[in-house]
């Protein structure tokens, strides 16, 4: 039995409305993206006669081992498996459908040993060193434009002040304060769950970036007749000042890799913050603290 896609879309849209209050909002968008990604695998198995339905109600344990591997043989566009957290979310995404769906399978094939699940595994947490980092930062002083200053001020706040992706992106400029050199982290991880506003401080070697940073933000709203914008880094568009997207603000992230032509990840700019707190001689609890981490 094939279920339809509007069908499938349906129901797995009923199952995230229900579990909404349960995950912050990038969460429930990777199990969104998650889920296009099985029910086209259980679509092409199911053409190809590997499993004997597409509907969630009617899986069995045969079609759950099929889909295992599926996933194992499974190739991503750099040519590479996927990874094991990445097979290991996929179970874990499916199995709460079903579950939703009173289907149990998934659970029972686990208390049976029936075949082995993918495990998530500890990644290594890649830093920079301040080398780099600085190196990064005086290659992108030449960058011109209000992309240039976007693309500094971007580098500086998650390497000094320890900020996560959309932390920054979303910050309002009233949540920054030069007097105190702290920025209040608005929209935090986990945020209308658990979490709640807390200060983030801005280490010395980024306030001169800060400050020249909001001199080219004044101009560049200037340019457009715009006096006032919430967004601490506003992006005007068809004469509106607002915030960036995610993927614009990933493009501006990629243009200064290409311009200072070393690659780095958001993630890492700010895990180099900790590791040079921890080489500036902080105690690791007060850098846990300034990562705003639940515990040391």
């Amino acid at each position: 039995m094939v279920m339809g896609r509007d069908s499938w879309v349906s129901r797995q849209q009923a199952y995230l409305k229900a579990i909404r209050s349960y995950y912050a909002p990038k969460t429930l968008q990777a199990m969104e993206r998650g889920f296009r990604t099985i029910h086209r695998a259980l679509l092409d198995l199911r053409k190809e006669g590997k499993v004997s339905t597409t509907d969630p109600r009617r899986l069995t344990k045969d079609d759950i081992a099929v889909f295992l591997e599926w996933m194992r043989a499974r190739r991503t566009r750099l040519g590479i498996g996927l990874s094991h957290g990445t097979q290991a979310n996929y179970i874990d995404y499916l199995n709460g459908f079903l579950r939703f769906e009173h289907n149990g399978v998934i659970d029972q094939m686990r208390k049976m040993h029936y075949v082995r699940f993918p495990q998530k595994v500890s990644t290594e947490v890649r830093v920079l060193p301040e080398s780099q980092v600085e190196e990064i930062r005086s290659k992108l002083r030449t960058m011109p434009g209000y992309e240039g200053a976007v693309a500094r001020f971007m580098v500086a706040m998650y390497a000094y002040s320890g900020l996560r992706r959309s932390e920054l992106r979303r910050a309002r400029l009233e949540d920054l304060s030069m007097d105190t050199w702290r920025i209040v982290v608005a929209h935090p991880k986990g945020e209308s769950n658990w979490a709640v506003s807390a200060p983030a401080q801005i280490l010395p070697p980024a306030r001169d970036t800060v400050a020249d940073f909001l001199k080219g933000r004044e101009r560049y709203l200037a340019d457009f007749g715009i006096t006032l914008s919430e967004a601490l880094v506003p992006k005007v568009t068809e004469g509106v000042a607002g915030y960036w997207t995610d993927g614009m603000w990933g493009k501006i992230k990629a243009k200064a890799e290409k311009w200072s032509g070393i690659k780095f990840r958001i993630q890492t700019l700010r895990a180099s913050f900790g590791q040079m707190c921890i080489d500036w001689g902080c105690r690791p609890d007060a850098v846990s603290r300034a990562l705003r981490h639940k515990t040391t």
